[in-house]
């Protein structure tokens, strides 16, 4: 069932009273929002009492957008949001088709945010998250700004640098209920590079970040490949010793987990039509790398080639050539022929160039109304209907001038809850 339109269902809360069970040996607490400071004068009393069940219900289907104004100018709205029955009604109903975007302001090339954006929302504005709260108290980030590792299961994983170039700060917390979780620091390594991935694998129910290292004794010297991996819930890293070659053309973290494994883009090599890219997978459960059979085309342009998920699938999209940027499905996980061509269009195509200045799109999901999501000219993001073969620039207010996009399936559940911990 679609979610409730968000204007109509908040003005309908905020006129109902609220009664919550009685505890044992005390008396029903009967709560009118009307009461509430931040209501008052906008809400008349109701004689009718509406079961909290049924507040719940309401609130499981309303976006994630809502959800937060809702806890955030409310006593009882945040009461309410607390109640444990609530994640799982919540999760139940969010579609992954119809994420919300968590966004990085990569102005200047210093990493600030993270933000988030719903799409879907009719307000669409961009709105900046809090700092997640510690297990101690009072422990706050004092910013949480800092580099995507990775996402997952409604979780962020977050590496903040403390200006050192020896050292990252590694933090896995839920954006949308502000819980977060600190990884122990992995061991230092001179002169070194390092990439991050955080994922999930169901068969081992276990969340695991991986940290990739290039480094070398000496400035001079031929850089060595190290990988590690750290099990959420553990005290400590563990190296797994060397890492595949191919990982040595690796710049950046796992653009997508599927199948519980992390995937990276790599160059293989040259061939006659240009440069040739592998597909390099890391399995969560077996701790493994593997080789990804590639899509029939290999002739992607490098900066432009991502990979992300799509309706569950792996999906590999780039530009073919200044007229072509396609989108394969790989329909069956790991099976060669089974790569499909989702999508192919021109995105030089009226509408879209020259409102833009870099015609390069990048692929970042699939809408719930069938439209596919785009960003361009890395600050603005445009919609494709591929029925219509029509592009649609999205206003969308306070969108950073430089910024990197990520599809995120909100959740309700603390960080704690959702690894067990």
């Amino acid at each position: 069932m679609d979610l409730l339109p968000s204007k109509f269902t908040i003005d309908i809360l905020s006129r109902l009273p609220i009664t919550f069970p009685a505890e044992e040996g005390r008396k029903k607490k009967r709560i009118n929002l009307a009461d509430d400071p931040s209501n008052r004068g906008t809400a008349q009393r109701d004689p009718h009492l509406l079961p909290p069940e049924i507040l719940l219900e309401i609130l499981s289907r309303l976006s994630i957008t809502s959800l937060i104004h809702f806890k955030t100018t409310s006593h009882a709205g945040y009461d309410l949001i607390a109640d444990p029955r609530l994640p799982p009604m919540f999760r139940n109903r969010v579609s992954d088709s119809s994420p919300c975007l968590i966004l990085f302001d990569y102005n200047f090339h210093v990493p600030r945010g993270p933000y988030f954006v719903d799409i879907e929302d009719c307000s669409r504005r961009v709105r900046k998250i809090d700092p997640p709260q510690l297990s101690k108290a009072n422990d706050l980030v004092g910013s949480c700004n800092g580099h995507n590792v990775g996402s997952c299961n409604g979780l962020l994983c977050l590496s903040l640098s403390d200006g050192s170039s020896e050292s990252n700060s590694l933090l896995i917390y839920n954006p949308f209920v502000g819980d977060a979780v600190r990884v122990p620091p992995a061991n230092p390594f001179p002169n070194k590079r390092e990439v991050f991935g955080f994922g999930f694998h169901p068969r081992t129910g276990e969340f695991k970040v991986v940290r990739i290292v290039w480094f070398a004794l000496d400035v001079e010297e031929v850089e060595e490949l190290m990988v590690q991996v750290f099990t959420v819930g553990k005290t400590e890293w563990r190296t797994k010793g060397a890492a595949t070659p191919q990982l040595a053309d690796v710049t950046g973290p796992p653009e997508v987990l599927v199948e519980g494994s992390l995937h990276w883009v790599t160059f293989v090599g040259m061939g006659g039509d240009g440069p040739i890219f592998g597909i390099i997978s890391f399995d969560l459960a077996d701790e493994v790398f593997e080789e990804i059979p590639h899509t029939p085309c290999q002739r992607f342009v490098i900066r432009e080639y991502s990979l992300s998920v799509l309706n569950g699938c792996l999906s590999a999209a780039g530009l073919v050539d200044a007229l072509h940027f396609d989108i394969w499905v790989m329909k069956q996980y790991h099976v060669k022929e089974s790569w499909v061509k989702q999508f192919s269009f021109d995105p030089c195509s009226p509408g879209v160039w020259p409102s833009y200045s870099r015609i390069f799109p990048e692929f970042i999901c699939a809408m719930k109304n069938g439209e596919i999501l785009l960003r361009y000219d890395d600050n603005s993001l445009v919609s494709y209907d591929p029925v219509e073969k029509r592009f649609k620039t999205l206003q969308i207010s306070g969108l950073p001038n430089y910024f990197q996009a990520l599809p995120f399936l909100p959740s309700l559940f603390s960080a704690k809850a959702t690894m067990n911990l």
